[in-house]
């Protein structure tokens, strides 16, 4: 006995080898933390190798007797003999406290720093949780990793809340192949109703990647000096990445290829939603392949080297409204770049009252464009109520043939002309380019086109009052012809050229 209440430890009873001793719920002092636990008598056997919620006591008649701690759902991370002080490996204890662990307990850490020497796994729906991110009082727990990963989650239901985790040698200091936490959904087992909530993971190749992620939650979390903050793969669909998440590289940094999120192109998906996150100083912002029907929104990209956003082969069904997109170097705000072309039937992408700008710098500039619409699957987008400033190229641009509606836009920059593409209504504001008669571009209800002559067979997708305008003025010759009839196609020159 060591102590006034005449109590054993876990670890004096279960060495005692006393049959004599055993009870069907027994009171004794845990040897880690220092608190009165209870446990019960098991009638079958538990696994051998239970270190903090069960125990196997080897009599000495031999006899054994099976014990298992009585707990809520909440279990201290006191209970293990895990020291926290930044230095000495922790993973071995930790993982040993999760394995013992049942579906729907949480597991509190306190705020000390726990290296990790190991990756931890995580093959059941628990939760781990700490003080919080945002705490002002004190700083939150926090994992440390010794140049490995952090944590890989198998399993479905699981929650990450109120910790950090970062790398003993961040990314900005020297290049790793490492990720803070892995989601590791597969083909045949799907991931399910993960939260990952307000984490601050540090200095990692890739902070967060989800695999065959479905129907969860990436909420309030930070990502500081990675190269990409958050890469999704397999086929995942149906999840939000919301509520002030925010992935930055400090400003002293520049990391070639950087990708704020980055949606990876070997297998489609689908159903997402971004809203209220924070990108800075990457890259390029939002990267996506194969990925369709997505929100983006509310949203603040801030600081870009490159391309605020970008949707590539096979993405479709893009609803990119109001967010602030500022490029820091020579680029693209926005660029749509699909070439993998679907039926007529396949929505377009839009783009909608967006804030895009590019701040002054002192790079040569020569490709800086607001909006940029390309490839022949970006068919039928529609660019509407923008507002977009300081580009040196255009502002915005879509390429021939693709139907692009541009409308109801704020071109501010000081260049002409501003918009270049076709579908152009007139009210932007701006100077405007429009492509060729093929395009059929339109003024309201008024078609305005550009040629060297009017066409001499009459179509009925010809308007009265429509107008061409000659792109090969001379002296004697008309600045364009306009359509005096609704049927027949009876055009008229005006503005005739003088000396």
């Amino acid at each position: 006995m060591t102590n006034s209440l005449g109590l054993l430890t876990i670890k004096e009873f279960i060495d005692s080898q006393d049959s004599t001793l055993d009870r069907e719920i027994i009171t004794l002092i845990d040897h880690n933390s220092g608190e009165l636990v209870n446990f019960r008598k098991q009638n079958t056997p538990l696994p051998e190798y239970g270190r903090y919620l069960y125990w196997t006591k080897i009599n000495s008649d031999e006899s054994r007797a099976y014990y298992k701690r009585i707990v809520t759902n909440d279990i201290s991370i006191k209970i293990t003999d895990a020291s926290g002080d930044g230095n000495t490996d922790d993973s071995e204890k930790i993982q040993q406290l999760i394995d013992e662990m049942e579906i729907g307990q949480i597991l509190h850490l306190d705020n000390k720093r726990y290296m990790l020497h190991k990756p931890l796994q995580i093959n059941k729906a628990i939760k781990i949780t700490g003080a919080s991110t945002k705490s002002l009082v004190s700083f939150p727990p926090f994992l440390i990793t010794h140049n490995n990963d952090g944590i890989n989650i198998h399993a479905s239901g699981v929650v990450l809340e109120g910790f950090g985790i970062y790398n003993i040698i961040w990314y900005t200091t020297s290049d790793n192949l490492f990720t803070g936490i892995r989601i590791n959904g597969t083909s045949d087992n799907h991931i399910y109703d993960t939260v990952c909530r307000d984490l601050l993971i540090r200095g990692y190749q890739t902070a967060l990647e989800v695999n065959y992620l479905w129907s969860s939650q990436i909420q309030t979390v930070k990502t500081e000096n990675c190269r990409t903050g958050i890469l999704i793969k397999g086929v995942s669909a149906n999840n939000e990445i919301s509520n002030n998440t925010s992935i930055s590289i400090h400003e002293a940094y520049d990391i070639p290829d950087s990708r704020g999120i980055w949606f990876e192109g070997n297998t489609l998906k689908k159903g997402w939603k971004i809203s209220d996150t924070l990108i800075v100083n990457v890259y390029e912002g939002i990267f996506a392949e194969k990925t369709s029907h997505v929100n983006v929104c509310n949203s603040t990209i801030d600081f870009c080297r490159h391309i605020g956003i970008i949707i590539t082969e096979d993405c479709n069904h893009w609803n990119i409204n109001s967010n602030y997109i500022a490029l820091s170097q020579p680029g693209y705000g926005i660029s749509l770049n699909n070439n993998t072309q679907h039926s007529l039937s396949t929505g377009g992408n839009k783009v909608i009252d967006n804030d895009l700008l590019i701040y002054k710098h002192k790079e040569p500039d020569t490709i800086s464009i607001g909006i940029h619409i390309t490839g022949r699957g970006s068919l039928y987008d529609e660019v509407r109520g923008n507002s977009v400033r300081n580009f040196k190229v255009y502002d915005i641009k879509a390429e021939p043939g693709l139907k692009t509606t541009i409308t109801n836009n704020k071109c501010l920059s000081e260049i002409c002309p501003n918009i270049k593409g076709n579908y152009i209504t007139n009210n932007n504001l701006g100077t405007l380019y429009y492509q060729n008669l093929n395009e059929v571009p339109h003024m309201d209800k008024v078609k305005i086109a550009y040629a060297e002559t009017y066409p001499v067979i009459s179509s009925p997708d010809w308007k009265r009052g429509d107008i061409i305008l000659n792109t090969n003025p001379s002296v004697d010759a008309p600045i364009g012809w306009i359509n005096t009839t609704h049927e027949v196609n009876i055009w008229k020159p005006f503005g005739i050229i003088n000396n």
